[in-house]
């Protein structure tokens, strides 16, 4: 389990959330396309930053 200090953990869960919207935003010009490796790889990287936000979210 890791530590992260409360001032941190806000601020990585900010940093998270901008970049789950920039992620966003390359995921919808994709929208309705193939399953490309991009598109793919945007996928899996959106959801690990969302693993990860529930996992900081849960440190105490």
């Amino acid at each position: 389990m890791i530590s992260i200090d409360d001032k941190n953990k806000d601020l990585l869960l900010e940093a998270l959330e901008e970049l789950m919207y920039k992620l966003s935003l390359d995921l919808t010009q994709l929208k309705g396309g193939p399953m490309t490796a991009e598109r793919l790889a945007l996928s899996s990287k959106q959801e690990a930053i969302e693993e990860l936000q529930h996992q900081i979210s849960m440190v105490d």
